[in-house]
């Protein structure tokens, strides 16, 4: 062996095969060092996004409302009707801001305590629109808006409406969502919707916003108008007009699906402007024609005619609302809500009351005392005086019977009236001379006649459907049909005086009443069906909520079930054919009352202004008079707790016998009101059951 040979360099050994498995495993290890990296980054990435679109929120300090706070308006909202039609409230903004249209927290906690303690609830828009399309009234209910979607109300609103039970309504402007810091992020409303808070409905895309409208550069709502095409030098055609605003809706639309709300089915017209105050010509489409495409109905706090929530609202589609603004008192708030909630056609002396009267005669006087002569007549110039009794909650008067004395018609020339169907779109004015009587219609005469001349005339004016008929000391008579939809022409009373020269003596008015006729709802004509006939839990039986407007319930032959996710639910059985019914008994069992929040009611004299419903919850009894729409609580009794109860009503011409479980009694005396048989659910909360009545029967017996 060599030197060379024993010490050479051994020779290179080879690598061995790398796989696929090598180059994932260290993709992989990059991919995690980078994630690693990223980690902080995307952290912070998150948390700037988390501060900037969802605010922290607020938690304000709740108010204990003293007798103090509560003395100026107790008394008025115990009078109220236990049912009625739902008043609407408009809110803009919560918040610390100095602007008008911002209530401090503070503000709006004590307005949620005040209803709260009041017994108001607040509807879904759901329920809302059920009550529009003819659901029956609910009980003592607001229905609480907010305009624009600020996040005042994400920062306060919130928590504030939890701590009260309350939900509110927001109408988003959708093209400012996540326009911070003023407006609500769409994280905001996510979180908002998934609470059952809050639902969201519509305040257009992006025309919540003025415009010109001419050369001039006059703006105006760029819903509501046209707009001035300034590099045309004219204004948009009606179809450019109609294609930007159907657009907008459209986006807004498409906005709500993108974010997983439900379609809007209300809308609210920014700054309340509506067909009204529009420069789109006609013929052709009004802005409200436009909305009625879309939506179920529509919300302004302003309005040419009391558009309160009812039915009158409900044939226009538009619907009127208090609005609530920063110098609102508590006080006057809750005042108001009472003096916005509708009440039956029933007052024995309208004129022992001043303070439910409004002057409508442009003097700015206030009372009416021109009117009674207990205060001098109008001086100067002044030719009249006018007022509107009870303007704001008589919007869906109708069946009613109006009785007036009018004296002092000295010299010939002076005259009082009486308007019913006032603020309709046929109001009916009755005018009395010492020896003419007029009857006029929007201002027109449609009926004239002679009376013989006296200083002091006796009306009696009846409202019943479509028909007005006057009759005067008894003798004289003049009757008006409309032609119009009967919801257009409902209203109340007001009363005027006038000379026809200065120096003339000033009539005045010694007598008033108004009393009821009828119930609101009595249901489609037709052969009358007598007792003994009747099958109430026939599954092919009519039950109608609304005249036309099929009841929501699931018939068997052993149960009535309410169906649908709302809060009350009612129907009558054949109410047309059976307004003539009395001397039978109704009994069925109300199962299922769960909670304190729950119960279900029998009615009989169902078609009449004094319709009885025997209402049973788990542990009391609440008799309630008045038709659907409008009810009293007119007796109470303890029951002893259980899940479901037997009632049995005796309707005679003379009384109404309620027993409940077979021992407890109550008899109301009656004045021989007629009409059959219907039955109500209401619940606190949606995710509760909906209480039903089972072997509901109905049996004849002599009427006495």
């Amino acid at each position: 062996m060599t030197p060379d040979e024993s010490f050479a360099a051994p020779s290179p050994r080879r690598r061995p095969r790398r796989g696929p498995g090598h180059y994932a495993a260290r993709a992989g290890l990059v991919l995690l060092a980078l994630a690693v990296l990223a980690l902080p980054f995307y952290a912070a990435t998150e948390y700037y996004l988390y501060q900037k679109y969802m605010s922290t929120q607020v938690d304000t300090a709740a108010v204990d409302l003293t007798s103090a706070d509560t003395s100026s308006w107790t008394a008025k909202i115990k009078s109220l009707p236990a049912t009625s039609a739902p008043v609407v409230l408009a809110y803009h903004d919560i918040g610390h801001n100095k602007s008008s249209y911002v209530v401090t927290p503070k503000a709006f906690e004590a307005q949620m305590a005040a209803l709260e303690q009041a017994g108001y609830r607040s509807l879904t828009t759901d329920e809302f629109v059920d009550y529009l399309k003819g659901g029956p009234a609910p009980p003592r209910s607001v229905y609480i808006t907010f305009d624009d979607g600020p996040n005042g109300l994400w920062v306060y609103g919130d928590r504030i409406l939890a701590r009260h039970h309350m939900h509110g309504t927001v109408f988003l402007i959708t093209g400012r969502v996540d326009r911070r810091p003023y407006y609500l992020s769409w994280k905001e409303i996510g979180r908002m919707a998934g609470s059952g808070r809050w639902d969201f409905q519509d305040h257009t895309h992006d025309l919540h916003r003025r415009a010109p409208v001419d050369a001039a550069g006059h703006t105006a709502s760029m819903l509501a108008n046209r707009l001035w095409l300034k590099g045309e030098g004219r204004l948009e055609t009606r179809e450019e007009y109609e294609g930007r605003v159907t657009g907008d809706i459209r986006q807004s639309f498409a906005d709500f699906a993108d974010h997983g709300l439900p379609k809007p089915r209300v809308f609210a017209y920014p700054f309340s402007e509506a067909t009204e105050k529009v420069n789109v010509p006609r013929p052709g489409p009004t802005l409200q024609d436009l909305m009625n495409r879309y939506f179920t109905a529509t919300l302004t706090n302003d309005s040419s005619r009391p558009l309160t929530a009812g039915r009158r609202a409900a044939s226009a589609r538009v619907v009127q609302r208090l609005e609530v603004l920063r110098a609102t008192r508590l006080d006057r708030l809750m005042s108001d809500i009472a003096g916005w909630t509708q009440v039956a056609p029933s007052d024995a002396a309208p004129l022992a009351h001043p303070g439910r009267w409004s002057r409508e005669d442009g003097t700015g006087q206030h009372g009416i005392g021109a009117l009674t002569g207990v205060r001098p007549a109008p001086s100067g110039s002044a030719r009249y005086a006018a007022a509107d009794y009870r303007q704001m909650s008589s919007v869906d008067w109708t069946g009613y019977q109006v009785g007036a004395t009018i004296g002092d018609l000295g010299d010939g020339t002076n005259q009082g009236a009486v308007q019913v169907r006032g603020g309709s779109l046929e109001p009916v004015d009755v005018s009395v001379s010492q020896g003419t009587l007029l009857l006029s219609v929007k201002g027109e005469h449609v009926g004239k006649a002679k009376l013989v001349p006296s200083t002091t005339h006796q009306l009696r004016i009846t409202v019943r459907g479509k028909t007005t008929t006057v009759q005067v000391d008894g003798t004289v008579t003049l009757h008006h049909t409309s032609r119009l939809p009967a919801a257009d022409i409902t209203g109340g009373i007001g009363i005027r005086v006038g000379i026809n020269r200065s120096g003339a003596a000033w009539p005045r008015f010694t007598a008033l009443s108004v009393k009821s006729l009828t119930g609101v709802f009595t249901g489609p004509g037709g052969t009358q069906q007598s007792v003994s006939a009747a099958h109430l839990m026939d599954p092919a039986a009519q039950w109608l909520s609304a005249p036309g407007v099929p009841a929501p319930f699931r018939i068997s032959r052993t149960a009535i079930e309410p169906t649908g996710r709302t809060l009350s639910a009612y129907g009558a059985y054949q109410p047309g054919r059976t307004r003539g019914w009395t001397g039978y008994t109704v009994t069925g069992t109300v199962r299922r009352l769960s909670g304190p929040g729950v119960s279900g009611a029998v009615w009989v004299r169902v078609g009449s202004a004094l319709a009885i419903s025997v209402q049973v919850g788990r542990d009391h009894l609440n008799v309630l008079s008045g038709d659907a729409d409008n009810q009293q609580v007119v007796g109470t009794r303890a029951l002893t707790a259980a899940d479901s109860h037997r009632v049995s009503v005796t309707v005679t011409d003379g009384s109404t016998v309620i027993s409940v479980d077979g021992s407890t009694r109550m008899t109301l005396m009656a004045k021989s009101e007629t009409g059959g048989v219907a039955y109500s659910a209401y619940r606190d909360m949606t995710r509760h059951s909906w209480p039903t009545v089972t072997d509901l029967e109905v049996t004849s017996r002599a009427s006495s």
